[in-house]
């Protein structure tokens, strides 16, 4: 079965792409706007491609345009942007050239997010070189000490961690449309196995209420009418050749004009009560009238009346004879009224209820619903699965933001090469307590006012090592907390409700910058700060809205998987319907419609000895049928199908029973049993019985038959360990039983 496109993975795939295309030229405009209100002097061509960055990155935010050919425009705006400024310290980066480094942080980390591995790593390897052009007229500068300058380096580090969360997020989407997408094709398979046994069941049953009543009646000897016999013969092959309505017909029929049919075709006198044209679905039309024509063929076999009523009317159809009547339960031992009449209105959501006593006729009520039943649809998704997965999917995000909150703080705190304040024991405390808080946030179940807490601690330590560092090491590489903790607290925030997530990063971000501002008060430190704002905490902002956001975009994807599945539902029962169901149909007919057409066009005689002979034997096949369908939707056989006609067109008197396991069997013990039971349906001359039986310690197959004595020969060949076998002979007849039992699934 072809698989569809996986719908959680695109949808993340696309709320991510959202994510970084925001963040991207969010940061690249107000890098811009901080740079140009800054009042630092540029050459004209500098100051030129810096506008044309913030007009491009406006105008991109304001869109919502996506495709390959959106991202190459706005890699070559960064690449024009980089190739019109000149920076000239590359080598400990300061204020002037930090907003090329800043853009190109901005678009590493975007493409690291939004685009496929060799795309996002293409694009940053081209911006790095142009950023090492952009500064190549640094004193000194060679390839190595551009690449091995701290913010340049971080720049790396900084595209792995995106790709890196990328990866893991979309690794969980896929997972989780793979096990949907899994459990769907089992419960498709469900169903398509029960539209199987409901359309079989129907078979039998329209074959029940036709052709084997009229020839029951010639077998037995019972047609002193010819001529009624061959207009019974008549209808039988015209309600045989109209063909099962499949599910799905959509249109409708009138139900009044069924029912004068029936009317005109019952021997006994019916007075017809229906008020109008009554439109139903065609399918339920054809329940409802199949239902009503077993009822008035009972009637005119068994009830001797005089007349009979029928009245209809909206959601409701009443037959009342006034013929002998019969005692006991109705429906219990007559597998006409349970199966033709009961059965069929309650596989379409209706019921029948038959009241009788002897000398008092009979009356039965038949109930549908008017408004059309849809099928509950949580039958072919199901949701705990989908729950299951869009939590995969969060704890999987919670894990990126945690990995990068470690990894963060530990780079940026060991990179750092400025002076050892503070001290390296508090230094290393404060890198403990922010790992601790990142890593406290796998907890699962954590209580909402402890999480809080831990981000007032990850918020504590940032402060404490600002308020620390000397002035001017607060907006150096030793402040490594500008960088590292906010992702402690959007780790931590993930699971909490969005404002208050995006508050306490708000709160971290604002109490950092007045620390620094009070501390050092100067227009370059309000600049860094701004750059700092474009590049960190925007980033982190937007992630946090990404994890919100997260479960709604994993939702549209299941709401998208179950529409998707609804189709594949449909189509697999109606492939189902037309490639198997109907073909069957047709050849079980085609086995007696000839007898019923020579009885028809009066070519054959119903009082013929070899008529009535031929007539007691399809008669015989159709009841076995008829009777056994409760077993023949039983897996081992349905496997057995084929053999059971290939027995029963060879003479061979076949009889099924099963009862239903609701553990599946292994392939290969499944294999065993029904090799064993074929090998019995083949070699049986003239009967044949196959007795299937589960419970909840293993599941039993027995076969018997007018076997010969070299089956048994055929029988050992057979071999599997975990498949008891007993064969017993008794004069003609061969006994073979079967068992598996399932403890000996756990030990092997």
């Amino acid at each position: 079965m072809l698989r569809d496109p996986d719908p959680t993975h695109a949808a993340v795939a696309q709320e991510a792409m959202w994510l970084a295309i925001r963040f991207r030229h969010a940061a690249c405009l107000l890098l811009t706007v901080v740079h140009l209100a800054s009042g630092v002097p540029d050459p004209t061509a500098g100051r030129a491609v810096t506008i044309v960055l913030a007009v491009w990155s406006a105008g991109r935010l304001w869109g919502r345009r996506l495709g390959p050919w959106w991202t190459a425009a706005d890699i070559a705006v960064v690449a024009t942007y980089l190739l019109g400024t000149v920076s000239v310290a590359a080598s400990g980066i300061g204020t002037k050239d930090l907003i090329d480094v800043k853009v190109v942080a901005a678009t590493v980390i975007s493409v690291g997010i939004a685009e496929r591995v060799r795309v996002s790593a293409g694009v940053a390897v081209l911006v790095l070189l142009l950023l090492y052009y952009a500064n190549r007229q640094t004193p000194g500068l060679t390839p190595w000490s551009f690449l091995s300058d701290l913010a340049v380096a971080y720049l790396v580090v900084e595209w792995l961690l995106a790709v890196g969360v990328r990866r893991v997020v979309l690794r969980a989407a896929t997972v989780h449309d793979r096990t949907v997408s899994a459990a769907a094709d089992s419960r498709i398979a469900s169903r398509v196995a029960a539209a199987r046994r409901r359309y079989e069941h129907e078979q039998w049953a329209v074959m029940h209420d036709t052709a084997a009543a009229t020839l029951l009646m010639v077998g037995q000897g019972a047609a002193a009418d010819p001529e009624r016999i061959a207009r019974q013969a008549a209808r039988d092959l015209g309600v045989l050749e109209s063909g099962i309505p499949v599910p799905g017909d959509e249109s409708e029929a009138d139900l009044s004009e069924s029912l004068r049919e029936l009317a005109a075709e019952c021997v006994t006198p019916v007075t017809l009560r229906v008020d109008g044209p009554l439109p139903i679905p065609r399918g339920l039309a054809w329940t409802v009238t199949a239902a009503a024509r077993e009822a008035l063929t009972n009637i005119d076999r068994h009830a001797r009346a005089n007349g009979v009523v029928v009245e209809a009317g909206p959601g409701r159809l009443v037959i009342a004879d006034d013929g002998i009547g019969f005692d006991g339960t109705p429906g219990q031992d007559r597998y006409g009224i349970r199966h033709s009449i009961v059965e069929r209105l309650r596989e379409v959501g209706g019921d029948a209820e038959i009241t009788s006593a002897p000398g008092s006729g009979t009356e039965i009520r038949l109930r549908w619903p008017v408004a059309e039943v849809v099928a509950a649809e949580d039958d072919s998704f199901d949701e705990t699965e989908a729950a299951a997965g869009i939590d995969r999917l969060g704890r999987s995000f919670g894990h990126g933001m945690v990995g990068i909150a470690v990894a963060d703080t530990l780079l940026q705190s060991t990179l750092t090469t400025a002076a050892a304040t503070p001290p390296p024991a508090v230094d290393a405390m404060l890198v403990a307590v922010n790992v601790g808080c990142a890593l406290a946030a796998l907890i699962p179940r954590r209580r909402e006012p402890v999480t809080v807490a831990l981000m007032g601690v990850a918020i504590a330590a940032s402060l404490v090592l600002t308020a620390w560092l000397p002035v001017d090491a607060v907006l150096a590489g030793a402040n490594w907390s500008i960088g590292a903790s906010g992702w402690a607290v959007v780790a931590l925030g993930f699971r909490l409700p969005p404002r208050l997530a995006l508050s306490a990063l708000t709160a971290w971000w604002v109490l950092v910058c007045a620390v620094i501002l009070v501390r050092a008060p100067s227009a370059d430190n309000l600049t860094v700060l701004g750059y700092h704002t474009a590049a960190i905490f925007f980033l982190q902002t937007f992630t946090a809205w990404f994890a919100a956001t997260l479960d709604r975009a994993a939702r549209q994807a299941a709401a998208l998987h179950r529409e998707r599945l609804r189709h594949r539902t449909a189509d697999a029962v109606g492939r189902m319907h037309e490639q198997e169901c109907l073909r069957r149909y047709h050849e079980l007919v085609a086995d007696f419609t000839p007898l019923l057409r020579g009885l028809a066009d009066g070519t054959l005689d119903p009082g013929d000895p070899g008529v009535r002979a031929a007539a007691r034997t399809e008669y015989a096949r159709l009841r076995r049928l008829f009777t056994q369908q409760d077993g023949v939707g039983h897996p081992l056989l349905a496997d057995l199908r084929t053999g059971i006609d290939a027995a029963e067109r060879r003479g061979v008197a076949v009889s099924v029973e099963a009862t239903p396991t609701h553990r599946e069997l292994p392939d290969a013990v499944r294999g065993h049993l029904v090799a064993a039971a074929r090998i019995m349906l083949d070699a049986s001359r003239s009967r044949a019985r196959v007795v299937v039986t589960a419970d909840a310690s293993g599941c039993t197959v027995s076969a018997l038959g007018d076997c010969p004595a070299e089956t048994l020969d055929r029988l050992s060949t057979l071999t599997d360990s975990s498949v008891h076998t007993e064969v017993v002979t008794a004069g003609e007849l061969l006994w073979a039983r079967l068992h598996h039992s399932f403890d000996l699934e756990g030990a092997r």
